[in-house]
This record gives structure tokens, sequence and C-alpha cells, in this order.
């Protein structure tokens, strides 16, 4: 039995140093659901690996007008990156958020701080360019969102 779990460990920490992250940089876009706003939105990010299996990212996200407002949230998340396979790797996200709810009929806005935590997954399509698939929850005093995403960044 301990040979087996040896040769599991290693088995993992080879194929982690496969996926080395420590100073890859990427950039890239995103199509968003919030569910506060019901609408869609776009967004821009920078990825930055920090070590071999976390990354930083940060975004900027607009949600699109619906029913008298529209909101817009910049974030900085932490994402451990677990891989899956060659290709396919799976992270669990936390971080902090700045959202602002802005309405159409008045001249009024709200802006709050908040935490996110979520998850994703990725596939390396080529090895500069990668989709992802994103769901997180942003905490945030009276307007708490689900946030639905799917993207691509270019790695460089």
């Amino acid at each position: 039995m301990k040979k087996i779990l040896v040769i599991a460990v290693v088995a993992l920490l080879g194929c982690a140093s496969a996926w080395a992250q420590k100073g890859q940089m990427a950039a890239g876009v995103n199509l968003l659901y919030g569910s506060e706003v019901n609408s869609l939105g776009l967004g821009a990010k920078f990825q930055y690996g920090i070590l071999e299996q976390l990354r930083g990212e940060a975004s900027f996200n607009y949600y699109f007008r619906n029913n008298g407002f529209h909101m817009w949230d910049i974030n900085a998340n932490a994402h451990y990156l677990f891989p899956i396979t060659e290709k396919f790797r799976a992270y669990p996200l936390a971080g902090l958020t700045v959202v602002n709810k802005s309405y159409s009929d008045v001249d009024d806005s709200i802006t709050r701080f908040g935490l996110n935590l979520g998850g994703g997954c990725e596939m390396a399509v080529t090895p500069q360019i990668s989709v992802n698939a994103e769901f997180k929850y942003s905490i945030v005093s009276t307007i708490d969102q689900v946030v639905i995403g799917v993207g691509a960044v270019y790695k460089f």
C-alpha cells in the first residue's frame, strides 16, 4: 500500500511540474452572466504565475444595462491549479472585488467591497492559447451575485 501511495505522489508531482507557471503572464477576455443585474457582460483579465501552481488574476467586468441599471466590478483573485490531464486543469479561486451598481433613471450609484469564492477549469488549445469556464459567487453587501463566465487567454 505504501508503494502505491509513493508512486501516486511522485506521478502527481511530475504532472504538476509540467504545468510550471512561475513568471508566466497571460491576457484575455471573458463573456459573463451576472445574476444581480440579470444580464450579459464582457470582461478583460491579466494573469501572472506567482508559484508553480498558484497564479494571480486581475480583471475588470462590465455588465450591460438591464432593468434600469448596469454594473461593473474589479477583481483580484488567486487560482490554485490542479492538473487533471496534460491539457486540462481545474482551480478553486478566492479574492477581493469592488462592485459598482449604477441606476439609469436617477443619478445614483452604489460602490461596495467584497469577496469572491468559486472555481473554474481551463483547457490548453495551443501552447499559447487556453479557454476556460468559471463560476464564482461575489459576496458583497446588498449586491451579492453569481457570475458565470467563459473566456480565453493568450500566454506570453
